[in-house]
């Protein structure tokens, strides 16, 4: 038999014990924030590959 899953909701946050969002947040930023994600949310990491002074931009050279 399997046991009920409780939820704990605390002041400052919108997630279950399991982790599952109980609502949408309202930017990608807030999003990335609660998901424990810390990349560019625009595309500012793509500019290496564009700076001939950058190693990426000979990656993009050499591979692309």
């Amino acid at each position: 038999m399997k046991k009920a899953t409780t939820t704990k909701k605390t002041a400052n946050t919108s997630t279950t014990q399991s982790g599952a969002l109980e609502q949408q947040p309202q930017s990608k930023q807030q999003a990335a924030i609660q998901a424990g994600l810390f990349l560019h949310t625009d595309d500012a990491w793509s500019m290496a590959y564009f700076n001939p002074g950058d190693l990426h931009y000979a990656e993009r050279e050499l591979f692309g």
